[in-house]
C-alpha cells in the first residue's frame, strides 16, 4: 500500500462522524512532503501526514465567516510508515480520530486544548506509544478508553506493565523474523522520538519482557548503535524491583533509570 492510498484509508474512516454531521472536505493544494485533507464545519479539521517523519496528525481551529482561523491545535497523533504499516495500521489511525472527533471535546475543541509544545519537540508519549500498540492488540483500544476516563492522567508506565507488557512477551515468542523486524522497525521509530518516559517504557519494560536474547536482539536490529547500546544497557536491570509509581514523580523516575 503507497502512501496516498493509505491516507485515503485515514481520511474517509475519520472523516465518517464529520459527513454525518455536514461538514465539507475542501480541495487543499498538496505539497512534495505533506498530505493534507481538510473539513470545514462549526470548527475545522484537518489530517496531515509529513513523510519527514512519518506522522498523522489530527488538527483543529475555529472557523470565522467560513473560513478555518488556522490557529491549529494538534488533537491526536500517529506515526504511519508506508514501508513497515499496511491498511490495517491505516484503519487504526482513522478509527482513533474519528473516536477523537466523536469525543465531547468535539463542539469547542479548539477553544479547550491545552498548550502544546512548540514545533520540533517530540510529542510521542506513552500515550502515543499504547495507541500504537492498538495495531497489534485491538483489545487495547477498550483499556486506554478505561484509563483516560477514571483518571486525570494516564498512567503510563503502569498501563504498560498491565496492559502491554502481558501481551507483547507472548506475542514476539510466538512471532516469525519477518513479524519481528516489522515491530523492530515500528519501536525504533517510537523510541527515537519518543520521550523519557516511552524511551524507558520500551527498552526496561516491553524489550526486557522478552527472555530470548536472540529475539531480543531481533527486536533491536533496526534501532540505530546508540539507541541499541542503550537497550543492552537497560536489559541488565532485569529483574530489578521497581517502586510503585507515583503520579508527579513518573518522568524523573524513568530518567534516572535511563540515565544509570
Amino acid at each position: 500500500m503507497n502512501i496516498n492510498e493509505a491516507f485515503e484509508v485515514i481520511v474517509n474512516r475519520a472523516g465518517r462522524p464529520l459527513t454525518a454531521k455536514g461538514y465539507t472536505r475542501e480541495n487543499v493544494a498538496q505539497s512534495e512532503n505533506e498530505l493534507t485533507a481538510l473539513f470545514v464545519g462549526e470548527i475545522a479539521y484537518s489530517i496531515v501526514y509529513t513523510s519527514s517523519n512519518n506522522r498523522v496528525v489530527l488538527r483543529s481551529c475555529d472557523v470565522e465567516d467560513g473560513t478555518p482561523d488556522n490557529d491549529w491545535k494538534t488533537l491526536a497523533t500517529w506515526l504511519f510508515d508506508p514501508e513497515s504499516d499496511g491498511t490495517r495500521e491505516a484503519e487504526s489511525i482513522g478509527d482513533d480520530f474519528a473516536d477523537t472527533i466523536r469525543g465531547p471535546k468535539q463542539t469547542s475543541a479548539a477553544k479547550k486544548q491545552k498548550k502544546r509544545k512548540k514545533d520540533g519537540e517530540t510529542n510521542v508519549d506513552p500515550l502515543f506509544l499504547a495507541n500504537r500498540m492498538v495495531t497489534y492488540f485491538p483489545v487495547l483500544k477498550d483499556e486506554i478508553a478505561y484509563e483516560k476516563a477514571h483518571y486525570d492522567e494516564f498512567r503510563g508506565i503502569t498501563f504498560a506493565e498491565e496492559k502491554i507488557v502481558p501481551k507483547f512477551g507472548p506475542m514476539i515468542s510466538s512471532a516469525n523474523e519477518k513479524k519481528i523486524e516489522k515491530i523492530s522497525q515500528g519501536l525504533s521509530a517510537l523510541y527515537t522520538q519518543g520521550d523519557l518516559d516511552t524511551k524507558g517504557i520500551i527498552t526496561y519494560l516491553m524489550l526486557n519482557s522478552i527472555d530470548d536474547d536472540e529475539k531480543f536482539e531481533q527486536l533491536i536490529s533496526a534501532f540505530c548503535d546508540n539507541d541499541k547500546k542503550i537497550a543492552r544497557a537497560a536489559r541488565k536491570l532485569r529483574g530489578k524491583k521497581i517502586k510503585p509509581e507515583k503520579p508527579k514523580k513518573a518522568r524523573s523516575y524513568m530518567a534516572d533509570t535511563l540515565n544509570s
